[in-house]
């Protein structure tokens, strides 16, 4: 992965959204730390497949338009980037490590933090396959659990349980070379549910039970968060380019007509339209338009709406976030705030209700929390990973500019004695 020079309080930043459908690039401008709204850019994706780049030049292409016309817009330079990166390559696992501090209590450092960490991700992963993130989930010291800030408390053995996202290295890279070609250098990529719900969860969510069910164009990720800290990692293999593929075969169209069919009216509940109702749908192999029954439409789509219902339910049972109940909602669940949809393909009317329904949880369309300056369309469900990122990033980088500790500098003296 290509990483640039760190970012400095007066730089501006920007998110790269690379999706199978759209590429969005969001500007940044930090001052004195503080974040604000510069502009963003939206356009069609190339080269792209099921979240996937298949051609790194086409997608090139794509990042380098949007990045053009967002510095006419801005006038700062589009250079580094914090990239999106899912599909069906991406998978979590826990792990958990401890470290002794001394024979006595004593106050637990940022460094003993970092050490614990290290050792937690320290696991063996299958060939070509790489660590994408590493999330804490608790600390446990002298065998009191359930700390998330276990700095400056005492303890004589501090340990660690953690959240390891990982993918495929090559899907990464290609992801990549893409910004490259572009020539935007990759601060880090960023899991895109992962962001969604940096922008979409409020603290009492996390603790209460919830999961952020993030749908793009080629599947739909899964994060899960129990008492506060994520729990699940998981990725289902439908997302919106399925309904408009249902659509265009049942129409004969191309896939962009049989996509604006589906936005402007399509939905996941026939019972709920009237027989009688009909919608204008090009015709086939260039034909004159036609009459669709928007019945017939819906129940095009149906299926693969309860399909992808059916694959969620399976996925928080098998993770054991949720337990099957017996007329078909789950039971036993621990998501007392229930699902927070985000990304664009939850449009389809009555989709929220029909979720609702079915899993038995309450269901809300993820709203971003917004930034200082940003205009309400950033509001929308789609813009979630663009929104979340910002707030990833800019934790990252107020890290980065943290003043060093007392400790900080003590290692550092150490180690250049050492040298």
């Amino acid at each position: 992965m290509s990483t640039a020079a760190r970012l400095s309080p007066a730089d501006a930043f920007t998110l790269l959204d690379l999706g199978t459908a759209q590429t969005t690039l969001t500007q940044i401008r930090l001052s004195d730390g503080a974040m604000t709204y510069a502009g963003h850019v939206r356009v069609p994706s190339q080269g792209m497949r099921k979240g996937q780049v298949i051609s790194p030049p086409a997608a090139a292409e794509a990042i380098r338009q949007a990045a053009t016309v967002l510095e006419a817009r801005t006038g700062t330079p589009v250079e580094r980037v914090f990239l999106s990166l899912t599909g069906m390559h991406v998978k979590g696992v826990g792990s958990q490590a401890g470290a002794g501090l001394t024979s006595r209590s004593r106050e637990v450092t940022r460094e003993d933090v970092r050490r614990v960490l290290d050792l937690a991700r320290a696991i063996t992963l299958p060939e070509g396959r790489q660590i994408l993130h590493v999330i804490p989930q608790e600390f446990v010291l002298d065998r009191q659990d359930g700390i998330h800030e276990p700095v400056g408390m005492l303890a004589s053995r501090i340990e660690a349980r953690v959240c390891i996202i990982t993918v495929e290295a090559n899907r990464k890279d290609n992801l990549v070379l893409a910004a490259n070609h572009a020539g935007l250098a990759v601060e880090q990529l960023i899991f895109a549910p992962l962001a969604a719900a940096e922008a979409s969860l409020q603290a009492q969510e996390r603790h209460a039970g919830v999961a952020v069910v993030d749908m793009g164009a080629g599947s739909t990720g899964v994060v899960t968060y129990l008492h506060g800290s994520l729990a699940h990692v998981g990725v289902i293999p439908i997302g919106g380019d399925h309904f408009t593929s249902d659509i265009a075969i049942g129409l004969g169209t191309p896939p962009a007509d049989a996509e604006r069919i589906k936005c402007d009216y399509g939905g996941v509940d026939p019972s709920q339209v009237a027989e009688n109702s009909e919608i204008e749908a090009p015709g086939a192999a260039g034909q004159t338009a036609q009459g669709l029954s928007h019945r017939r439409l819906c129940e095009w789509i149906e299926p693969r709406a309860r399909e992808l219902i059916r694959m969620l339910r399976e996925d928080l049972e098998h993770n054991g976030v949720a337990t099957a109940g017996v007329a078909g909602p789950v039971a036993g669940n621990a998501l007392g705030a229930g699902l927070v949809l985000s990304g664009g393909g939850w449009r389809l009317q009555g989709f929220p209700e029909l979720i609702s329904s079915a899993l038995g949880l309450p269901v809300r369309i993820a709203a971003p929390a917004p930034l200082d300056g940003m205009p309400a369309e950033l509001s929308e469900p789609e813009y979630a990973f663009s929104v979340g990122a910002c707030y990833y990033a800019h934790r990252l980088l107020v890290r980065q500019m943290r003043p060093p500790t007392m400790w900080d500098k003590l290692r550092q003296r150490w180690e250049s004695l050492a040298d």
